[in-house]
């Protein structure tokens, strides 16, 4: 309820900053335009672009950021070998790599969800990894007596373990791949809410626009709920 009333707060003062020209009529469209404009049917493919590509590459770092974390945290030879390498990728915008992502794989989702996986890699590798190092010992020893070992160990008790720090980078993940998935749209051209959004802005569509930003909030916002 207490969500509904901000929102309401919000689109009151978006009503009153035109009422008051302190936004411009020519580019700060009525709520109610924008809101007729989430109706539009291309509107709601671009969201389905988005979320295959968002979708496709949090899987992508979810299978090798778990894993590796796992790894990472179990093996401290690994985490000394792979440091350098993780310090030296991680700072790297994944929006950087466009460029190479389109000549190496071409537009599309296929590209968007590789950067997304970028991206929401390391919040995952990370998280993962330290949620490894703060298990109990005694715990992974219970698991050793009890005949668990190597990748039955690491599924049964070391996973598991660390499951809230998993979680935790997740979510971070999945809100950041979210972006990452809109922002590569905007740079690169490739289908979805960015391009969308780009392309209404440049046919003076500016409801329509305004509308992609709003569905793209709203994805974000379920995400939030989804992983929260």
């Amino acid at each position: 309820m207490k969500g509904l009333a901000g929102f309401a707060v919000l689109i009151l003062l978006w009503e009153l900053g035109r009422f008051a020209h302190v936004l411009p009529p020519d580019s700060a469209p009525a709520t109610w335009q924008i809101a007729h404009a989430t109706a539009d049917p291309e509107l709601a493919a671009a969201a389905g672009h988005t979320l295959l590509a968002w979708a496709g590459g949090l899987l992508i770092a979810a299978g090798l950021g778990i894993t590796g974390g796992v790894l990472l945290g179990v093996s401290r030879w690994a985490d000394a070998s792979a440091s350098v390498v993780i310090d030296f990728l991680r700072p790297i915008p994944a929006v950087a790599l466009i460029p190479i992502a389109i000549v190496v794989i071409g537009l599309g989702a296929g590209m968007q969800a590789v950067l997304v996986g970028f991206a929401c890699l390391w919040p995952l590798l990370i998280a993962t990894r330290f949620g490894v190092r703060d298990i109990d010992p005694l715990l992974v020893e219970t698991g050793r007596v009890f005949g668990a070992s190597g990748l039955r160990l690491a599924a049964t008790v070391t996973a598991p373990a660390a499951w809230p720090s998993i979680r935790t980078g997740l979510r971070t993940a999945a809100s950041l791949g979210l972006v990452v998935a809109v922002a590569t749209e905007l740079a690169a051209g490739s289908p979805g809410l960015g391009w969308f959004i780009a392309q209404e802005q440049q046919a003076g569509q500016i409801p329509a626009a305004y509308a992609g930003i709003v569905v793209a909030g709203l994805l974000g916002y379920l995400v939030h709920l989804v992983t929260s």
